[in-house]
């Protein structure tokens, strides 16, 4: 078994709250949540690097197998389990202390709420990805 961080907590309720399907989509999805704001948030993503897919973070994909592996996550589709949920609903309110990262997310979402699938477009304008070269860190942080 593995040890929950606030960011195993947070990949579960974006995956609950805001029914993101693949993990393209996650990885995407957190990638334009970091990059709303450049302030540096502990429970943020910051590892990404430009792939040909979009953004790829090693810290989130290791927290997707973790999940998966421990069985509280479905790959196909991106879904929580009864024993993910359960764990969920009582560590969620560990990420209290983070509501500001959250409300990055939920600022993202509602960009992109009638097709989160458009975030793996949105990407390749932003300007942070758009001035990486492949295989290269997406952020400085750190």
């Amino acid at each position: 078994m593995f040890s929950f961080t606030a960011q195993h907590i947070l990949v579960m309720r974006l995956i609950t709250q805001f029914e993101i399907s693949s993990l393209t989509v996650l990885h995407n999805f957190l990638f334009l949540a970091s990059a709303e704001s450049l302030d540096y948030i502990d429970i943020g993503f910051y590892d990404f690097v430009r792939s040909k897919n979009g953004a790829y973070s090693p810290v989130l994909q290791s927290i997707a197998e973790e999940l998966l592996m421990g069985k509280m996550l479905t790959k196909d589709p991106l879904k929580l389990t009864t024993l993910g949920m359960d764990t969920y609903c009582a560590l969620a309110s560990s990420l209290r202390p983070f509501e500001e990262y959250v409300d990055r997310c939920f600022t993202v979402y509602l960009k992109h709420k009638d097709n989160l699938e458009a975030v793996n477009q949105a990407i390749h304008n932003h300007l942070i990805f758009r001035r990486a070269k492949p295989g290269h860190k997406l952020f400085n942080h750190k």
